[in-house]
């Protein structure tokens, strides 16, 4: 998230309880606000719907997810390339070349999300009303998405937890006022859902075009980024379509009644990675990018070799560091929602014998977030084809594990959590392997090294 890691390390410098859980709420808002915004709401309109329209309920519920999966596989790319073009101009200082590249990937951004959703519900074969309240919240939901990449460093942190704090609490109230007091039903929640998120997407709007200079070069444009960045682009295509794998995976081989129960269990389950998203956040835009941007300065200010050798040794033990720390939260997270699996599930009116599928789930979320966070180190340090290498590891081990458990006669979800296993695995061991290594390679990567 360009730019704003200063911002958060001024937070927390106050010293204060108060700065320190608003650095982490940034933190969690954004990582994770649209995802979160929507597991919330639906997990929320969950509890209240168990006494109402339940049907009614299910089938919105089946077509947001749907929406939201479309809309963050296909234009993750899209993201990724904007976010970093966004990260070297306010790195370059060249902040005037902005603005017009962000407004033209929104408007296709928007154009896309719109497009997918139109084609999604042409094929789920919804009546009208509810096609188009669905189709306009792909649109809403594509560009969340991308101002939430590149305006949490342009904007005020409080912009984002402004919006997103009105937007979630609105989404249940319309949904619920638009369902029960107009009798709206189906059409009632997705509407009152979709207003929600406009209303997020419209202070996102303001908060980032009032964050832009004034002064803006109409010629820059985005095409150079993603001939640079492109395989950064194809790693986030593969790890976003990863989160969603496994359920289409049930779907196909379990049948919708399966999936739809899968994708409750799931939303459920990621829950519990808020947490992790939080530090992870926060310690990669403040403690660890402070460590790495320190050694790189020392580098092209040509620092003695001892002071070089102390900086990348500082990265590693950084790298450790947020490493544990993640793993840490994540496992205590973890343990206490497994033994609260079945008042969990009571709860949100979910069979009991979805206990131990929400385990698997749960176990597999968490080992996820930490293969998110070694494709995030690797990036950091450039390794773009090996953070390629663990998003393809996540995906092509769910598919082929998920479709080997159903082959074995076992249920298909016990393949998720192995798969996740084994790409974080992976992932930890290029980090490792690089952190081995760093100083060497940084000045064999110098044009001038071997001279040197």
């Amino acid at each position: 998230m360009a730019g704003i890691g200063w911002k958060l390390q001024r937070m927390i410098d106050r010293d204060s309880l108060g700065g320190t859980v608003g650095a982490y709420l940034t933190g969690v808002a954004v990582t994770a606000a649209p995802w979160l915004l929507t597991t919330a709401v639906l997990t929320s309109l969950r509890v209240v719907a168990h006494s109402g329209s339940v049907p009614a309920f299910e089938q919105i519920e089946r077509i947001v997810t749907l929406i939201y999966a479309l809309t963050v596989v296909f234009s993750a790319p899209i993201h990724v390339v904007v976010s970093r073009h966004t990260a070297d101009r306010l790195y370059d200082r060249r902040v005037e070349r902005i603005a017009a590249p962000l407004w033209r990937a929104l408007a296709i951004t928007i154009g896309g999300s719109l497009l997918l959703g139109a084609v999604l519900m042409a094929i789920l074969g919804v009546p009208l009303p509810l096609a188009v309240a669905g189709t306009l919240l792909a649109g809403i939901v594509g560009a969340q998405w991308l101002l939430l990449a590149v305006g949490s460093g342009l904007s005020s942190p409080l912009v984002v937890l402004r919006a997103f704090g009105l937007g979630a609490p609105l989404s249940i109230v319309a949904a619920l006022a638009f369902d029960r007091a107009c009798g709206w039903g189906a059409l009632g929640y997705l509407a009152g859902f979709a207003l929600g998120q406009l209303v997020t997407l419209a202070m996102l709007v303001h908060g980032i075009a009032a964050a832009l200079p004034s002064r803006v070069d109409d010629e820059a444009r985005l095409a150079p980024a993603f001939l640079e960045y492109r395989v950064l682009a194809l790693s986030a295509f593969a790890y976003y379509l990863s989160v969603w794998a496994d359920k289409v995976l049930v779907w196909w081989l379990a049948g919708s009644d399966a999936a739809s129960l899968y994708a409750a269990l799931a939303n459920i389950a990621w829950f519990s990675v808020i947490p992790a998203f939080g530090w992870i956040y926060v310690q990669i835009e403040t403690a660890f990018y402070q460590r790495f941007r320190g050694f790189y300065d020392d580098l092209e200010g040509g620092a003695p070799f001892s002071k070089l050798r102390a900086g990348a040794a500082l990265i590693a033990t950084e790298s450790s560091r947020v490493l544990r720390g993640a793993a840490m939260v994540q496992t205590t997270v973890t343990a206490i929602v497994l033994l609260l699996a079945p008042s969990i599930l009571r709860i949100f009116g979910l069979p009991p014998q979805a206990v131990w599928p929400f385990r698997l789930a749960l176990v597999g979320a968490s080992l996820q977030v930490l293969s998110l966070l070694e494709i995030l180190l690797l990036y950091y340090f450039d390794l773009r084809r090996e953070a390629l290498t663990v998003s393809f590891a996540l995906l092509g081990g769910e598919v082929v594990l998920v479709t080997g458990a159903y082959g074995l006669g076992w249920p298909p979800v016990v393949g998720y959590p192995v798969a996740c296993a084994l790409a974080a695995l992976i992932g930890f061991r290029l980090v490792q392997r690089r952190l081995g290594t760093l100083l060497g390679d940084t000045f064999q990567a110098q044009p001038f090294g071997s001279a040197a």
